[in-house]
């Protein structure tokens, strides 16, 4: 049964609180929702009329096991090299400190290597070059504010003697900046200008508005002095060469890091982190006037993907919203992600680098795809950190979304999540062997072995339970009305080895879903030949049979033809020659007899001609075969001589599906003589060629040939044999290895195609030749059946790139090229 991934959800749930008009993007679909930390929500959300997805996370910073940081690539200022979000996040994750989630943040100077705008990583101002437009601060105490930066910094001596401090770091080139300037634990210079330097060591840790930095005073020199990962430098120069005159070796030294108030906001006492607002979008709920609407010539109106951050009232929560730029996915001004924020409840709200910086990282992968063709590393980054212990042990069940809108009769595969006493999240797509589900109430609908949701007939909220080990999840359903139910197709023909699932189909607002033909009751006209259990079919007896379901008012039909299967069936042994049409386009001679057959051959025919010089040269065999019933493969045998071998460019099979449409025309190059079968199993990959397409026909056998002249081209023919499963798990197992379950077509669009054999989900991930994730997705966990993923190929550079897929407990590994 083949299938695009369906969405079951129309409705998101509000992680905000609703107090505005939020863009007119349509009906939203909430495709995961779940704490991926303590206090740390996520939600995937898909807007399909825009179209749009979009990542929010909301921290509720009231939770003492999270912090949210502020992070320099690679620890460096400047940093030239920059670095991927997703590696800032696998780099910084330690025991007791698990980054859940990751951001990119401020723009930046490739050429410099430096952020834009002033940020605070644990305390310590990075580098405020200019300032900035606006300052997103967390306080020591948990709390968000924004506001206009003012830097007032200043060292102090022992003597009381100061100094202003102009800059914190310089950049790569020419941002020199500054006659007293702070080189602290971050810069990656190495220090050589003319003037007095003086190392410091802190005694404690950083704070800007809070208690001053007591240092220590370990070096004074004329010469350069170098910092380290515990030793800050501070240089003076020009107008301040001989402040502090009176510093020594061994004396206290202290460092006042304030920002005082500017055109708007009041900065807060005790900020540990700050984050660079290039600008402020909204401010105080509303859009901020002047600030918005004076970004660099109409800016605010650019489309892109975009990263943004936001704050609640009271500064105890904070959210980052993020979005995608693909071929799935349009761009968004910054205007518009600020009008949806402030729409659910957000009150201040500063835009971040967007375009192909845009990245949102959870469990250390990027989830967006680059939103420029290529990943970019960035110059720093936000951290969402959970600080709780260690701990494997499962204390929640969460189902991957908090709500379920789907019809009535429908299905729908569900998706666990364990975590721990904190919420830190322990596995993802849970396996469900061994949970006990039940809907509340009973006539919602019913859960099976494989946690597939079965929705009942009527329209209702309720909820599914799932329950392990004393641990219970939870998850609200709302059921509704759906039109147009049908049967995906008019007829089937089916054998007597593999069970069908009758393909029931309904539509809300023309979104297709599949139905449950087990809430149906089923009448056969003939019910020697099949049964019918819980709407899946099993042949039993040759014959035909018209099956009719009912549910209430609505009746469906169903013509079912049933093939029982031997374990091979000989369609053509060429004891009759007298119908066979031959064709061609470059033999007058062409002759098919029973002479000259191979030694050891007791039948079979000879297929004779010559070769004239002419265009796209063929000889035909034209004669058609209905296969019977369902078979794995088919298999021909042939003899071929040298000369047979010399003139055959390749042979090609020319099969059509039951509507009589071209529908498979595989080729087989020979490569050697003597003796050979050529066998074709009718599947991609390892899987089976889907029920509906069945019956197939052999239309005619095409020996594609070289140019040239040739005379007494013979190629003997044996047995056009038919294979069948004698099990409904053997089916073509001895044509392609189990393994291969996924494959890629480049047919006009760049596709992935994939089997799940049993309900599950898949993880496909895109990766460069040198080992670089580009992108992750996962789907939710589906029906048995093939699906199709669109590869992003438009947004890829030129190039190779391997896609790994994991799926039904299998990996498997497939190259593609982008041109």
């Amino acid at each position: 049964m083949k299938k695009n991934l369906t969405l079951f959800v129309f409705i998101v749930i509000g992680i905000f609180s609703v107090t505005a008009a939020a863009p007119n993007w349509g009906v939203a679909d909430t495709l995961e929702h779940y704490e991926i930390g303590p206090g740390i929500e996520y939600i995937k959300i898909r807007y399909e009329s825009v179209p749009l997805t979009l990542w929010a996370t909301t921290i509720d910073m009231t939770n003492p096991y999270n912090v949210i940081e502020q992070v320099q690539s690679n620890n460096s200022v400047p940093d030239l090299k920059r670095e991927l979000v997703q590696d800032m996040s696998k780099r910084l994750t330690t025991p007791g400190h698990k980054v859940c989630a990751a951001f990119n943040h401020d723009f930046f100077s490739y050429d410099e290597g430096v952020c834009i705008g002033l940020n605070i990583s644990n305390g310590v101002i990075s580098m405020p070059a200019g300032s900035g437009r606006s300052t997103f601060a967390i306080t020591q105490d948990k709390t968000a504010s924004v506001f206009f930066p003012v830097p007032e910094c200043k060292a102090i001596s022992a003597s009381g003697d100061e100094v202003t401090i102009d800059h914190f770091n310089w950049g790569a080139e020419t941002i020199r900046n500054g006659d007293c300037v702070l080189f602290t634990n971050m810069n990656s210079l190495n220090l050589d200008a003319e003037g007095r330097y003086i190392k410091i060591r802190p005694r404690s840790n950083w704070i800007v508005n809070g208690t001053p930095t007591v240092c220590d005073v370990l070096e004074v020199s004329d010469l350069p002095l170098q910092t380290s990962d515990t030793d800050f430098v501070l240089y003076l120069r020009n107008t301040k060469l001989n402040s502090l005159p009176d510093i020594k070796v061994g004396e206290e030294i202290t460092i006042s890091q304030k920002l005082v108030a500017g055109k708007f906001g009041t900065p807060p006492d005790n900020i540990l982190q700050a984050f660079h607002g290039y600008p402020s979008i909204a401010y105080e709920g509303k859009l901020h006037d002047g600030e918005y609407n004076d970004f660099e010539n109409g800016r605010e109106y650019e489309t892109s993907c975009r990263t943004m951050a936001g704050m609640s009232q009271d500064g105890k929560t904070v959210y980052f919203v993020a979005t995608e730029l693909s071929e799935n996915s349009a761009g968004i001004n910054c205007i518009d992600i600020a009008n949806w924020m402030l729409a659910h409840g957000v009150w201040n709200v500063v835009n971040f680098d967007s375009g192909g910086s845009t990245a949102i990282v959870v469990d250390h992968t990027m989830l967006n795809l680059p939103g420029r063709g290529s990943l970019r590393p960035v110059m720093d980054g936000v951290l969402l950190v959970s600080t709780a212990p260690e701990d494997n042990g499962v204390a929640h069940y969460s189902f991957s979304k908090t709500q379920l809108n789907v019809p009535i009769i429908s299905l729908a595969s569900l998706t666990l999540i364990s975590q721990n006493k904190y919420k830190d999240v322990i596995e993802r797509n849970v396996e469900v062997e061994g949970f006990a589900f039940r809907c509340e109430p009973a006539e919602l609908g019913w859960v099976d072995k494989e946690a597939v949701f079965h929705a009942g007939e009527t329209v209702m909220s309720g909820k599914i339970i799932a329950e392990k080990n004393g641990i219970t999840a939870e998850l609200s359903i709302s059921t509704r009305p759906v039109q147009d139910i049908h049967i995906a197709a008019d007829e089937i023909l089916i054998d007597s080895i593999r069970p069908y699932r009758i393909n029931l189909e309904g539509n809300i607002n023309g979104q297709v879903y599949t139905l449950d033909p087990a809430a149906f009751a089923w009448t056969s006209s003939n019910p020697s030949c099949c049964r019918i259990e819980n709407g899946i079919l099993k042949g039993i007896g040759n014959g035909e049979t018209s099956l009719v379901g009912t549910l209430d008012t609505i009746t469906v039909g169903l013509k079912v033809t049933v093939e029982v299967t031997p374990e091979t069936l000989v369609h053509e042994n060429f004891s009759d020659l007298s119908d066979f049409p031959l064709s061609s386009t470059v033999s007058n001679t062409l002759s098919i007899s029973h002479e000259e057959l191979p030694t050891g051959w007791p039948d079979g025919a000879v297929l004779q001609f010559d070769q004239k010089t002419g265009r796209n040269p063929y000889v035909e065999m034209g004669k058609s075969y209905r296969l019977y019933s369902l078979p794995d493969s088919i298999s021909l045998q042939l003899n071929l001589s040298k000369e047979a071998l010399a003139a055959i460019k390749h042979i090609r099979f020319d099969f059509t599906h039951k509507n009589g449409k071209s529908y498979w025309q595989p080729e087989y190059i020979p490569s050697d003589t003597g003796d050979q079968t050529i066998v074709w199993a009718f599947s991609k990959n390892g899987i089976a060629f889907p029920t509906e397409d069945f019956p197939l026909t052999l239309e005619a056998i095409r020996f594609v040939l070289n140019p040239g002249s040739r005379s007494e081209i013979t190629i003997p023919l044996r047995e056009l044999k038919a294979y069948y499963p004698v099990k409904a798990s053997s089916a073509i197992n001895n044509v392609y290895t189990e393994n291969n379950f996924a494959w890629i077509t480049a047919e006009g669009e760049l596709r992935l195609h994939y089997n799940l054999q049993q309900t599950g989900s898949a993880d496909i991930s895109i990766w460069t030749t040198t080992g670089q994730q580009i992108s992750e997705y996962i789907s939710n966990r589906e029906l048995p059946g093939t699906y199709t993923y669109n590869i992003p190929d438009r947004f890829l550079s030129p190039g190779i790139y391997i896609l790994t897929i994991r799926a039904n407990g299998k990996n498997q590994s497939l190259k593609f090229r982008v041109k």
